[in-house]
């Protein structure tokens, strides 16, 4: 045993750069499939903790809604909480209360002090009938701090905490929290409801199935409304975003880590098997040679898996964290799960074992001859099997693609039709590549002759023939471009069209809005004190939205209107269709409200409302189409001016205001608040860096791990090249035996790397691009292609590979030319 192991080890030190590139190749595929995976898991528990803050330890919230007559009732109450599989129940009772100081009515939860309560609004103190709660929102409005006495419909209550404002958890913007008796008290008083609860926060025993609860105290009263935390749509959406970036980003890393194994040990095999036929052929046996084998790859595997687990865990340790600080990225903190990561590297280790001992031991078994003749057959076979399941995949490719459009199940099983569909379209080009790649060279020889001259001829010429040795290098450095395309195009979109969204919000670089539903500000008082300003340029104003009915032909049709101040909205420039001085009695709406009801500009129709009272819809008098915008502010149907008088069955909603010192004009904005208490400023700027911090915090882990497959990537392509170039020295000396000279030799190597690269990368950009459309149809919209990420790839892996391949050639060009023709670098 020891002398077996000696062995392996002499030739380890004859072949000691193609084993260490196998064992890099080995790591390199280690920390890709690694970082994968652990990435997959720190997502999730990503998305898990934001689902803690949204709903903290709550499993099901139970309850009825609004427009029903029926209350949670005391009974009911007790039944629930009987239930075998319930833990733990806690009361809310929602309600209204008025602040006296703002004179304005106010969400309020009524909360027990329970934990599960206490999870779910995110509350620490106790709270008593004297005592409340409040968001830092409204907090800053009333000017209050902890210990300040608060004055509710004529009560003090003590404010005894102030909790962060919860946008994203659903919960109102401006919140009370107050003891849950006190709020059931209010709701009797202001709202004439009897109720136990307005509805009933319920933890789930542990390993029991939530569904199968709600379905149980469905039972108990079938008009109940039972909300399950994992199903909330924003929750659900993130998910799927998430399964389909990592299930596609998985696969793409199977490929690169299957190709860069495959690549590295072609040549180590190929040296190997040389070696092996000749000690077969001094006699050695089978099983002599199959126990070196296992102890050669056993040692080279071992080491690639260790050196990948100790890369990984410093780069989650160490490097992502400082590849944050280095991209200014506020990422969630990653965690080093050394139980998943070494069952993952576990399985590595087998996988790839049985990939290294089934074609050396399928060597050790063949007679020496036959092995050398395998060895040296350069070739594909099977070109017309490759073109006939290349159409096949395609064929079927289209049809899941049309299958997730068109058929009634598209919703069902939509996205799983075209996760296979993107899969089996690389899998075709994969397959039919090595086809076309030589047609591919042949096609570019001479116009590469004309360009570059006869080395280049010769480099290519050289590279045909050898096809099957090099396409796993052409294919991993496509496959490292459709990484890089994928995950910055879909990273991009994501982000762009997050600006978008807040560009259709923030039509000025400043926004004010109400936070009260029935405000009482009178929107042109507010916007005459507004643009008294020093700093503020020009200001508009926009109403909530009321309902009209247009009448068309002998019908009346459903028009949502908001009020403004046309002459302003016109100054502003954010109406682009009405040229002239507006009348009282223009309408002005939307194109796509327009093309519904074949409106025209100069039209005039009459526009009227439904009363309740009569239940009729009342006339409110003709109004004359002045316009026809393409965008509306809201997705209004249709203007109306402030003055016309007529229709005005809506309330103050926000003002929009140019600045050219917008720092200046919120803090101007920020003093009327003492007159203007339920006032919301909004900066597009401000926004702008929140939505950016949010972003990287959503999505920093993914884009450090995309980087990091990237550099992996590279470092095990320009690894498998170099292996080429040194498996080929005999054939550089001979041509220098022809005559070629030293900076030759390096412009062929350039030229063959160059080559590679270019053909590579061009393939990855195509296929990374039909790759992202494809993926794009799960949740149709505009898809942002990053130039600016892409053109850094491509541009450090030229440059990167010419400094490299420039030192590489040289050293082989000026090497003695006697010793490398006699050299055995087979």
């Amino acid at each position: 045993m020891k002398s077996l192991k000696g062995l392996a080890f002499r030739l380890f030190r004859t072949n000691k750069f193609i084993v260490f590139s196998s064992i890099l190749s080995i790591a390199i595929a280690a920390m890709l499939t690694l970082s994968m995976v652990l990435f997959s898991f720190n997502a999730q528990s990503t998305l898990k903790y934001e689902l803690k803050q949204m709903y903290g330890d709550m499993d099901l919230s139970v309850g009825f809604n609004i427009d029903q007559s029926k209350v949670v009732s005391p009974s009911l109450t007790e039944r629930i909480s009987k239930n075998k599989n319930v833990e733990q129940l806690s009361r809310v009772s929602i309600t209204h209360v008025t602040l006296d100081k703002i004179k304005s009515s106010t969400y309020t939860a009524g909360v027990e002090n329970s934990d599960l309560a206490k999870s779910r609004y995110h509350f620490k103190q106790f709270l008593n009938d004297d005592s409340i709660a409040m968001n830092k929102a409204l907090a800053k409005t009333l000017h209050a701090k902890v210990g300040d006495k608060v004055s509710i419909e004529g009560h003090s209550f003590t404010l005894v905490e102030v909790i962060n404002d919860l946008d994203a958890t659903g919960i109102a913007p401006d919140m009370i929290l107050m003891n849950q008796k006190k709020a059931k008290e209010y709701n009797r008083l202001n709202e004439h409801v009897h109720a136990d609860a307005t509805y009933l926060l319920i933890k789930a025993k542990k390993g029991t199935n939530v569904l199968t609860l709600s379905n149980q105290i469905k039972s108990y009263d079938k008009d109940l409304r039972i909300d399950v935390a994992e199903q909330d749509p924003f929750v659900k959406s993130n998910l799927q975003s998430l399964q389909v970036f990592v299930i596609v980003l998985s696969f793409l890393v199977l490929i690169v880590t299957s190709l860069l194994i495959i690549s590295n040990f072609e040549l180590l095999l190929y040296k190997m098997k040389n070696q092996f036929a000749i000690m077969r052929s001094l006699g050695a046996t089978t099983k002599q040679i199959s126990q070196l084998i296992f102890t050669q790859s056993v040692i080279i595997n071992l080491s690639g898996i260790c050196m990948g687990l100790l890369g990984t865990f410093l780069s989650q340790k160490y490097v992502y964290a400082w590849m944050g600080k280095f991209f200014k990225i506020s990422s969630s903190p990653t965690q080093f799960h050394l139980g998943i990561a070494l069952i993952i590297a576990l399985c590595s280790f087998i996988i790839i074992q049985l990939f290294l001992l089934i074609p050396s031991y399928r060597s050790a078994k063949i007679l020496p001859l036959k092995v050398m003749q395998k060895n040296e057959r350069l070739d594909f076979g099977y070109s017309k099997a490759r073109i006939i399941l290349f159409k096949i995949l395609i064929g079927v490719s289209l049809f899941l693609l049309i299958a997730s459009q068109v058929l009634p199940t598209r919703g069902e099983y939509g996205v799983f039709f075209l996760l296979i569909a993107a899969v089996f379209v690389l899998l075709a080009f994969f397959i039919i590549f090595p086809v076309w790649l030589p047609k591919i060279l042949e096609r570019i020889l001479p116009f590469g002759q004309k360009k570059f001259g006869r080395e280049y001829y010769i480099a290519i010429k050289n590279l045909i023939p050898q096809v099957k040795k090099n396409t796993l290098i052409v294919l991993t450095i496509s496959s490292l471009m459709i990484i890089a395309v994928f995950g910055s195009v879909t990273l991009r979109t994501i982000q762009v069209n997050e600006q978008e969204s807040l560009k259709n919000h923030f039509r000025t670089p400043i926004v004010v809005e109400t936070r009260l539903s029935n405000t009482k500000i009178n929107a042109r008082e507010l916007t005459k004190v507004v643009e008294k300003l020093p700093d503020v340029k020009s200001v508009s104003n926009f109403s909530t939205q009321g309902q009209a009915e247009l009448q068309v032909k002998d019908k009346h049709v459903d028009m949502d209107y908001a009020v403004v101040d046309l002459k302003r909205l016109q100054a502003q420039g954010l109406m682009s269709q009405l040229k002239r001085k507006s009348a009282d009695n223009s309408l002005i709406t939307s194109e796509r409200f327009a093309k519904q009801n074949h409106l025209k500009v100069g039209q005039t129709v009459q526009v009227g409302e439904f009363s309740n009272t009569t239940q009729a819809v009342e006339p409110k008098g003709s109004y004359k189409v002045a316009a026809i915008e393409k965008k509306m502010i809201d997705s209004a149907d249709a203007y109306v001016d402030w003055n016309n008088g007529r229709l005005m069955a809506v309330d103050f909603y926000s003002l929009y205001v140019d600045s050219a010192h917008i720092k200046d004009a919120v803090n101007e904005l920020e003093g009327i608040k003492s007159q203007f208490p339920e006032l919301k400023i909004s900066n597009y700027e401000q926004s702008v860096k929140q939505a950016t911090s949010m972003f990287y915090q959503r999505w920093g882990i993914f884009i450090v791990v995309i980087a990091t497959l990237v550099v992996c990537t590279m470092v095990g392509v320009f690894n498998s090249l170099a292996n080429n170039i040194y498996s080929k020295r005999k054939e550089y000396a001979v041509l220098r035996t022809m005559g070629v000279k030293p900076k030759g030799i390096r412009n062929i190597i350039l030229s063959q790397v160059t080559t590679y690269i270019i053909i590579g990368l061009i393939i990855g950009i195509v296929l990374g691009i039909i790759l992202t459309y494809v993926l794009l149809l799960i949740d149709p919209g505009k898809l942002i292609i990053d130039y600016k990420v892409l053109a850094a790839v491509i541009v450090t892996m030229i440059t990167c590979s010419t400094i490299l391949f420039t030192y590489l050639g040289n050293k082989i060009g000026n090497q003695n030319i006697s010793l490398e023709i006699t050299n055995d670098n087979k």
